[in-house]
């Protein structure tokens, strides 16, 4: 059961009968900042999130000593939930409530295939950021290890996009996509300032696990890309407030060059002629045809962060 635009999503905590209502984001642990507080040891300080996407709420973990668990199984990968499932963390169990009815959609515009309502047209900052060699992490290592290292990652992307005043669209697998809907030198440089803290954090990761990376015989790192492009947004038929247009292809497409230029973070020519300035700082790879567009893009590797 996909949940409908306006559902709710809650938790109902068994061991003292409390109901708290999930916000689009819930960050669950032992931490105050947390909007689910367990204060137990076992528990991490952000152990673990649940998050709406795609029409749904889904729990990840965040690389938790002890693990997640959904309906008595160790949470391997991100998992969409479902109404009466039954999540654990240590002790404290939960069940996963959804309540409302979905409500008649207007002004809507059939896009694609897909039911767009109250679209909006916009230039905006994109950012898309994958982990390389996730095929080769996924076969070296245990799920249980795949899980808290992907769970890192999750955790480390949520609380730097939010801390640069981005909206996280989702996490796509192995993948994030983040916009900025001003387009500034602000906003761009807090683009850079992301890209250059999610490499930052994975040092922070792979310094942190010698014993599972030792058996990858690599290093844990992603592609980022930046690009500037007018997009539609809006919310999706299903509920998800989400982009449309070119430049969500175009920017998806140039992250994947980076395994190809052996770059960790690529610019389109469309950011740095927002923000000339960074030229300097910028290796030029000239105009890259890229899969399933007919048109080249210039393609800046950033070599120094400003």
């Amino acid at each position: 059961m996909i949940p409908s635009p306006h559902v709710n999503a809650f938790l109902h905590r068994i061991e003292n009968d409390e109901t708290i209502e999930l916000a689009p984001v819930a960050i669950i642990g032992r931490s105050a900042e947390c909007q689910v507080q367990l204060s137990d040891p076992r528990v991490s300080r952000r152990h673990a999130m649940i998050r709406k996407q795609d029409g749904g709420f889904y729990l990840f973990d965040l690389g938790s000593f002890n693990g997640s668990y959904l309906n008595g199984a160790r949470l391997t990968a991100t998992r969409q939930l479902r109404h009466g499932d039954v999540l654990s963390f240590a002790d404290h169990e939960f069940h996963y409530q959804e309540t409302g009815d979905a409500p008649s959609v207007q002004n809507t515009e059939d896009i694609g295939g897909s039911t767009i309502a109250l679209i909006r047209s916009t230039p905006v900052v994109l950012l898309v950021s994958d982990i390389k060699g996730f095929t080769a992490l996924s076969e070296k290592l245990e799920a249980d290890e795949l899980a808290q290292v992907i769970g890192g990652w999750y955790s480390d992307c949520e609380q730097i996009l939010s801390e640069e005043g981005s909206t996280l669209d989702k996490f796509i697998g192995d993948c994030v996509l983040a916009y900025w809907t001003t387009v500034n030198a602000e906003t761009l440089h807090a683009a850079l300032r992301s890209a250059r803290r999610l490499l930052d954090s994975c040092e922070k990761i792979y310094e942190s696990r010698p014993d599972v990376f030792a058996k990858t015989d690599r290093r844990f790192e992603v592609g980022v890309a930046l690009h500037v492009g007018k997009v539609a947004y809006g919310g999706m038929s299903q509920g998800e407030f989400t982009l449309v247009g070119d430049p969500v292809n175009l920017t998806f497409r140039l992250e994947s060059l980076t395994r190809e230029l052996g770059k960790n973070v690529l610019l389109s020519g469309d950011f740095v002629k927002e923000l000339p300035g960074i030229r300097r700082h910028c290796a030029n790879h000239g105009v890259r045809r890229v899969k399933g567009r007919a048109r080249g893009v210039e393609v800046f590797a950033v070599e120094s962060f400003p």
